[in-house]
């Protein structure tokens, strides 16, 4: 029972460290703007709640341990605006349940940064360093 007690207090200790340490919010950050982009582009044309909460899903863990926190509308939205600017993503409003919604949807140079990114995915999947790192993590 007390070996059980010690690895909360350890884990407890451990989750601290995380709480405080931005690496890993560096990390959700860089990693949110292509979630998002694919996310417009699986979903085909989508909300900025439901890109939200589909982003969420992603690091439900994080989220549920207290490391990270839930998507919000002031950390979204200009990431949103941004990829607009920049012709990613095109928007509309619609009416439903007498809201008006701002809806998403991905622009053929969105598509065109997506197909890029995912060919470099690959590649980097292909470098013996990156090999190194996932075999370490298992």
């Amino acid at each position: 029972m007390s070996n059980e007690n010690d690895k909360l207090d350890i884990q407890k200790d451990y989750s601290k460290i995380i709480n405080n340490n931005s690496i890993i919010k560096h990390y959700v950050n860089g990693m949110s703007r292509f979630l998002i982009l694919w996310i417009i582009n699986y979903n085909d044309f989508i909300h900025g709640y439901g890109i939200m909460k589909e982003l969420d899903k992603f690091f439900s863990i994080l989220v549920d341990e207290g490391s990270l926190k839930k998507s919000n509308p002031s950390n979204i939205y200009p990431i949103l605006n941004k990829m607009e600017e920049q012709g990613f993503i095109s928007s509309c409003f619609k009416v439903k349940n007498n809201k008006k919604l701002k809806y998403f949807k991905i622009t053929d140079d969105g598509k065109y940064v997506l197909d890029y990114l995912y060919s470099r995915f690959d590649l980097i999947h292909t470098n013996p360093q990156w090999k190194l790192l996932f075999e370490d993590m298992e």
